[in-house]
């Protein structure tokens, strides 16, 4: 088994042969780098807070527009339903961490859903974008300052949003943003992950 630049301990055979597997997947496609000195704080954005939640690995993906992937590892149990036995298991998930040079303030961004259109009704409160009607009818967007994240949202911007994963969810921080899935890692959705992120880091 490879040396991999990931936290494996306590992981099955079978999660540990993903990791590699996208590893290699992204070091085939991308020039990438093992990054010890950047430090992500999971706790600066709600998609990643989680007390369960580490920091398993970051790569670097080195570029004219450089990003990073942060693999995260959390950790979950239960009880079996018939015994006090206690059963522990890990699992990985892919965020993207791009540095942006706007300030979009708190941001999140997600494909809209039927109740996100029912609630809406009721209690508006996501951000509407008028002049970009199939932005507006695709993403439910929220925010803590409207005219700080209509200013840091281009129609550039929106424009290579619209590639965004089904699943994925991207969210901002002042000048940083990360998009990412809470769906357990795979090799597809993470070389497509990269591929969406590194449109947006290339966006100034």
């Amino acid at each position: 088994m490879k040396n991999l630049p990931f936290d494996t301990i306590s992981l099955s055979g079978d999660d540990v042969q993903i990791l590699e597997d996208t590893y290699d997947a992204l070091k085939a496609k991308f020039n990438i780098d093992i990054d010890c000195n950047i430090h992500f704080d999971i706790k600066r954005f709600d998609s990643t807070a989680n007390t369960e939640t580490t920091v398993g690995g970051i790569l670097s993906i080195n570029s004219s527009s450089p990003f990073y992937l942060v693999f995260l590892k959390t950790h979950y149990s239960e009880y079996g339903v018939r015994s006090a036995t206690r059963y522990d298991w890990y699992k990985y998930t892919v965020w993207a961490y791009i540095n942006q040079t706007k300030d979009f303030g708190r941001v999140l961004i997600r494909h809209e859903t039927f109740n996100d259109r029912l609630v809406a009704l009721l209690h508006p409160c996501q951000m509407k974008f008028e002049d970009d009607k199939p932005f507006d009818h695709k993403f439910y967007v929220v925010t803590n300052d409207d005219q700080k994240a209509h200013l840091a949202m281009s129609w550039n911007f929106r424009n290579a949003v619209m590639d965004m994963g089904d699943n994925m969810v991207l969210e901002t921080e002042g000048k940083s943003l990360i998009v990412g899935s809470h769906s357990n890692i795979n090799l597809e959705q993470t070389i497509q992950l990269a591929e969406f992120a590194s449109k947006i880091a290339a966006l100034r």
